[in-house]
C-alpha cells in the first residue's frame, strides 16, 4: 500500500499537483486571477492542464500555494521542501538591491563597490537587462491604481534596467533636480512634451522639462505575498 501511494504521488501530473494543492490551502482559481494578476483564460488552462506556468510566474504561483515550486512544476522533490524558489534556465541573473537615494545617483556609483559589498542583498530575476541592473524596493502608494489597472504596490521589488531606452508608456525611475532621491513612475510623451504620470490618480501627474534624468527602465516587478 505505502509503494502504491508513492507511486501514486510520483506519477501525478502538473494539473494533479496544482489542483490538489489549490485543494488543500483553500485556493480557487479565481483566487490566482486575482492575487497573481494573471487572465482567467491562462489561469483556466493552468488548472485543466492544457499549458505550464514559467519563469517568474511559476514563483509567485508556487509562493501563494505555500509549496515546493520544483515540486509543482516538475514534480520533482517533496511539496513542503523549503528552497530556494527558483527554475534554473528561466533565471537570467541577480541584481543588487539599493536605496532610491544611491539610485538617484547610479550613473555615478562605482558599481562594483556595491557588488563586493559583503551586505548586499540581490534578487534573482528573469528579466532580459543588462549587467548594469539593479533592484529597488517600491515605497509609497503612488503606483498602486486606484482603478484596477496596472500596478505596482508598496513592498514589492523592481528591476530596472539603466541601459534600456526610456520610451513613452514605459515606467521608470527618473530623478528630479530638486529631489534627494529617484521616483518611480511613468513616463508620458504628449507631443514635445513630457511628464511622470502615477498609476494612483490620487496622486498629480508632473511635467518634465529639462528639470530630471531617466535613470533607467522598469523590466519587472517581483512580490512576495
Amino acid at each position: 500500500m505505502f509503494t502504491y501511494i508513492n507511486s501514486e504521488i510520483k506519477n501525478m501530473s502538473f494539473e494533479d499537483r496544482l489542483n490538489n494543492q489549490m485543494k488543500k490551502c483553500g485556493i480557487k482559481a479565481a483566487d490566482i486571477h486575482r492575487r497573481l494578476g494573471i487572465t482567467k483564460s491562462t489561469v483556466s488552462k493552468w488548472v485543466n492542464g492544457l499549458n505550464t506556468p514559467k519563469g517568474q510566474n511559476a514563483v509567485k504561483l508556487a509562493a501563494f500555494l505555500r509549496c515546493n515550486v520544483s515540486w509543482l512544476i516538475e514534480g520533482k522533490g517533496s511539496p513542503e521542501k523549503n528552497i530556494e524558489l527558483e527554475l534554473g534556465p528561466d533565471l537570467r541573473g541577480k541584481a543588487p538591491l539599493i536605496s532610491w537615494v544611491q539610485a538617484g545617483k547610479w550613473k555615478e556609483i562605482d558599481v562594483s563597490m556595491i557588488r563586493e559589498n559583503l551586505g548586499t542583498t540581490y534578487y534573482q530575476h528573469t528579466a532580459n537587462v543588462s549587467e548594469n541592473s539593479f533592484a529597488l524596493r517600491v515605497k509609497g502608494d503612488s503606483m498602486t491604481s486606484s482603478s484596477g489597472g496596472k500596478s505596482i504596490p508598496e513592498g514589492s521589488v523592481i528591476i530596472v534596467d539603466p541601459n534600456l531606452q526610456a520610451e513613452h508608456g514605459k515606467v521608470v525611475v527618473a530623478m528630479l533636480d530638486d529631489s534627494e532621491e529617484a521616483t518611480l513612475k511613468q513616463l508620458v510623451i504628449d507631443g514635445g512634451s513630457k511628464y511622470l504620470k502615477p498609476f494612483n490618480s490620487s496622486y498629480p501627474t508632473m511635467p518634465i522639462n529639462g528639470n530630471c534624468t531617466i535613470v533607467g527602465v522598469v523590466k519587472q516587478v517581483i512580490q512576495d505575498f
